[in-house]
């Protein structure tokens, strides 16, 4: 592993994208694990994740508190796109998945990165290693990636659509409640008489 954290310290010199990565000796694995390390929100944490299409692999930066809608990437793509194998991911970046940084792979990869990493004043990727990372503003990370911000996250409805109705529920209406033991019957509803 060792290795790796100098490969991605080369590379960034080499990119010219001054970088002060860290080791955490607990891990920063997951986006949970990283912002605990670092002390930052998970939203901070920029998840490296390689999906693959028919044709090539793509590399999508997400924000650790988001999820990647892999239809919605695969749109972005213009191709049917899935998480690619862990063997592809090393194959291509040099770097194993929980470790792999966002720039510094074996072959340049076309680059979609999540509009909300661009919200933060100071985001943190992974150092090469499933125990290091490092800080970045998001225009650099831009920059040095040559990613294309874009919407490819999961958007959940709201949490609870019976919070929503309790709400948003005009004043004064009664609304009556079916008694789960007697067949079924018409209720009232919005609306309705």
């Amino acid at each position: 592993m060792r290795d790796e954290f100098e490969r991605f310290r080369t590379a960034a010199v080499e990119l010219g994208v001054p970088v002060e990565p860290v080791r955490y000796p607990a891990g920063t694995r997951t986006a949970a694990d990283a912002a605990a390390a670092v002390g930052c929100d998970v939203g901070q944490i920029v998840k490296s994740l390689i999906f693959a299409t028919p044709t090539k692999l793509v590399l999508a930066l997400t924000s650790g508190a988001n999820q990647v809608d892999i239809d919605r990437l695969g749109e972005l793509e213009g191709e049917e796109i899935s998480l690619a194998d862990p063997d592809a991911v090393r194959t291509a970046t040099g770097f194993a998945i929980g470790g792999t940084p966002p720039f510094g792979h074996l072959a340049p990869l076309p680059t979609w990165i999540d509009e909300d990493l661009l919200a933060y004043e100071t985001v943190w990727a992974a150092a090469g290693t499933p125990d290091s990372c490092f800080p970045i503003v998001p225009p650099r990370l831009v920059a040095a990636t040559g990613a294309t911000p874009a919407d490819f996250v999961q958007r959940q409805e709201r949490d609870h659509m019976g919070r929503w109705l309790v709400e948003n529920m005009p004043s004064g209406l009664d609304l009556e409640l079916p008694d789960r033991s007697e067949p079924d019957r018409p209720v009232p509803y919005l609306g309705g008489n």
